[in-house]
C-alpha cells in the first residue's frame, strides 16, 4: 500500500493579487479583474441609489410641486372632508368615492343574519337603523370626523353583533 507524499496533499498556489488586477498584469497584457471585484462592480451598479442622498431621489416631486397628503386608512377627519370632498354631499357619496372599502361586504356570517355582511353605523354613538342606507341622511357638511371600527374593536365597545365592523360618524350637531 501507498501512502500520498506530503508534497501531492498541497493546495496549487495562486498568484498574489494586487488592487483591482492579478498579479501576472503588466505592460502590454490584458488585466482580469479577480472575482471578488467583479463582484462589488456588480452590486454597485444594481445599488439602485438606496443610499443617496433623500433630496436627489430620481422620483421625488419637484420643490414647487404640491405634495399629496397621505391620511390613515381608517379615520377621516375634518381637513381631509374639506380637501377631498368636493361635489359630495352626503358622508355615503364621500365614502364611496375615497373610502370605499369601509362599504364593502365582509361576507355572510350566518344564513339568517343577512344584516351582518355590512358594517354597522353610528352617528354620535347612537347605533342608527337600515345600515348603510342612514349614511344618506348625514350631510357632509355636518360631519367633524369619520372612522371605521374592525369587527374584534366594535364587539369590544358595542358587543356582539358588529360582525364587519363599524363606521362611526361624529357630527357637529
Amino acid at each position: 500500500m501507498t501512502f500520498p507524499t506530503p508534497s501531492a496533499l498541497r493546495r496549487p498556489t495562486r498568484p498574489a493579487v494586487r488592487g483591482l488586477f492579478r498579479s501576472g498584469s503588466g505592460p502590454g497584457r490584458t488585466p482580469e479583474l479577480t472575482s471578488c471585484t467583479l463582484l462589488l462592480l456588480l452590486v454597485a451598479a444594481c445599488g439602485g441609489g438606496a443610499g443617496g442622498a433623500p433630496g436627489n431621489a430620481p422620483d421625488a416631486p419637484a420643490a414647487d410641486e404640491p405634495q399629496a397628503r397621505s391620511y390613515p386608512p381608517n379615520e377621516v377627519s375634518r381637513a381631509e372632508i374639506d380637501e377631498r370632498g368636493a361635489n359630495a354631499h352626503t358622508a355615503m357619496q364621500f365614502l364611496r368615492r375615497v373610502r370605499p372599502a369601509w362599504l364593502r361586504s365582509r361576507g355572510s356570517n350566518s344564513l339568517t343574519s343577512a344584516g351582518a355582511m355590512y358594517p354597522v353605523v353610528y352617528i354620535d354613538n347612537i347605533r342608527r337603523p337600515g345600515g348603510l342606507s342612514a349614511l344618506f341622511q348625514v350631510p357632509l357638511s355636518e360631519v367633524r370626523r369619520m372612522e371605521f371600527i374592525g369587527p374584534g374593536d366594535a364587539t369590544t365597545r358595542w358587543g356582539t353583533g358588529h360582525q364587519s365592523g363599524v363606521i362611526l360618524i361624529a357630527t357637529g350637531r
